[in-house]
């Protein structure tokens, strides 16, 4: 019977942790490991942090991403942990390097934490947090927000940049660890329509844009023809591409850059070749 209890208990308590383990929970065995001081450093700089920042740390261990990011960039920070005894830690570590006035610490579970203020979130999570937090970061954050992660990437959202850590390693096989960039991008799916009034009046454009995080690609439809768009690029808020077309037997290149805003996209484009060179603004509205 003694047996039969103690197995039970075990079973109970293996449930328990796994029901932890998915909704994010800080569990008491799992060894806290922070991240290098001068690997912050590097990843606060590869994300341009300064004093207009508020970097949201998310398992901010002993705070030094929040601390490091006030004290040595000027921004504001906030650090969120699910184990008080690192949240002490953490405000300890804060007051002795005389930022309390520009950071701030919560007991919390990083899944629950609103982080739409943020305009960089640092992670060193495993990969699975990662994953089951990607859909909160594109649901929550702005584009344009900057995400760094230590050590682990985000599945199949590639990374806008990918740096490796040069330290001394234990076993030449050992890997060197890395560290991941991303931005958030804006939502550029769909069939955008514009006009341009040109020496020749006006003509409407649709481009239909089909989008995979940050990469975009798409062509411009006509009435008569179909143009693939050339050099795309999504930066946050900001969506780039060249179009290549010919005019009266002339090789005509139009560059359209701009910064999307729900369903609306504003900006420039440059017509160059053709009887239309020149500068136009641009004012594009996505189709319903």
């Amino acid at each position: 019977m003694a047996n039969v209890r103690l197995t039970l208990y075990f079973a109970l308590l293996f449930i328990s942790l796994g029901s932890l383990c998915l909704t994010g929970c800080y569990v008491p065995f799992v060894r806290y490991v922070p991240t290098p001081d001068d690997v912050v450093v590097e990843m606060l700089q590869l994300a341009r942090v300064d004093r207009d920042d508020l970097v949201y740390d998310l398992g901010c261990g002993d705070g030094r991403f929040v601390i490091t990011a006030a004290k040595v960039f000027g921004a504001r920070g906030v650090g969120v942990d699910i184990d008080p005894d690192r949240i002490r830690e953490s405000e300890e570590n804060a007051r002795r390097e005389g930022v309390m006035d520009r950071v701030k610490f919560f007991v919390q579970d990083l899944f629950q934490t609103d982080i739409r203020e943020a305009t960089v979130v640092t992670l060193y999570l495993f990969p699975d947090l990662n994953l089951k937090l990607r859909p909160k970061l594109f649901r929550e954050l702005r584009p344009g927000t900057r995400v760094l992660s230590y050590k682990y990437d985000m599945g199949e959202w590639e990374p806008d940049s990918r740096r490796t850590v040069d330290k001394p390693r234990v076993s030449p096989k050992e890997a060197p660890p890395v560290y991941y960039f991303w931005v958030i991008p804006a939502d550029a799916g769909g069939v955008w329509r514009w006009s341009m009034t040109t020496s020749e009046g006006g003509r409407d454009y649709f481009l239909r844009l089909v989008q995979t995080f940050q990469k975009i690609s798409g062509k411009l439809e006509g009435q008569v023809s179909e143009l693939p768009i050339e050099e795309p690029r999504l930066s946050g808020d900001q969506i780039s591409f060249t179009i290549v077309d010919e005019t009266q037997g002339q090789k005509v290149l139009m560059r359209f850059h701009g910064r999307i805003s729900g369903n609306s996209i504003e900006g420039e484009a440059t017509v160059q070749g053709g009887p239309d060179a020149g500068h136009y603004s641009w004012t594009a509205k996505r189709e319903r």
